[in-house]
């Protein structure tokens, strides 16, 4: 190509000169082409093998001891377009002296399209015993279906067997909460696969909106659902649940008093 340019600036050629500029053109296409293949191939490599590690780490949650959850703090934070910010925090004993993952699933209540996935934005960090924030664990995210996201969540090294160890999950997803904010109703439950002590789960709403409110599950002991205003003039919705049964889904069936509005999609 430098070559053709020369020529043509010695010469004087137009022709040699056009084409040297068409073969530039052709050759910086091709080469971003192959790029975009190679680009592509190797995320699907990276999905195919984060979604068999996720596969492996359920089959071992299934024969291993696993851990017992003490104490699960969970609080989403809706925005007025139905984007969400969640808070997590967990604290568990393990079972076993080789607890070195744990899986933890996030929900959406609409089937949102793979385009929505590059924008969710996961941080995990261990919290010291002070509750201070430590540094951060690695995790391995996997999308089963659309709008459910599985997170592995790796610890740098396995806890004592009865210790307790804690971490906090922020989690940021656009326009997680959006049938709620169009107007139809929303559900915001959790179900364990380990045994758990207290859970508390708290939906806060935008600023000026007020809810209908039913629960999911059973209303046994050790189930409560209550709705309060915060101190920011925010409808707040909170269920604590002590000692639930295993992979018994228990939560919250929402949808808007008033206030409600069509958001886009794109």
């Amino acid at each position: 190509m430098s070559f053709a340019v020369l020529l043509g600036a010695v010469l004087g050629s137009a022709a040699i000169k056009s084409g040297a500029l068409i073969a530039a053109v052709l050759l910086i296409t091709i080469t971003g082409i192959a790029l975009v293949a190679n680009n592509a191939t190797e995320r699907r490599e990276l999905e195919k093998e984060r979604a068999l590690l996720a596969r492996y780490c359920n089959q071992l949650d299934k024969t291993r001891p696993g851990y017992q959850i003490l104490e699960w703090k969970e609080k989403i934070v809706i925005g007025e377009r139905g984007d969400a910010h969640s808070k997590l925090t967990i604290r568990l004993r393990p079972l076993g002296p080789d607890l070195l993952f744990v899986r933890v699933k996030f929900g959406c209540g609409w089937p949102q399209q793979p385009r929505y996935r590059r924008q969710v934005k996961m941080t995990v960090r261990n919290l010291l015993v002070d509750g201070s924030p430590g540094t951060t664990l690695h995790q391995t995210l996997t999308w089963p279906k659309d709008g459910v996201l599985d997170a592995v969540i790796h610890f740098h090294e396995a806890p004592s067997e009865n210790a307790e160890i804690s971490f906090g999950i922020e989690l940021d997803w656009p326009k997680r909460c959006l049938p709620l904010i169009e107007g139809s109703p929303d559900e915001f439950a959790f179900m364990f696969a380990q045994p758990v002590t207290d859970a508390v789960y708290r939906v806060v709403l935008p600023r000026g909106h007020d809810v209908y409110l039913e629960p999911i599950g059973r209303l046994d002991e050790g189930f409560e659902l209550d709705k309060a205003w915060d101190d920011d003039e925010r409808r707040t919705v909170t269920l604590m649940l002590t000692d639930p049964p295993l992979r018994h889904r228990a939560g919250a069936r929402l949808e808007l008093r008033r206030g409600q509005r069509t958001i886009s999609r794109d």
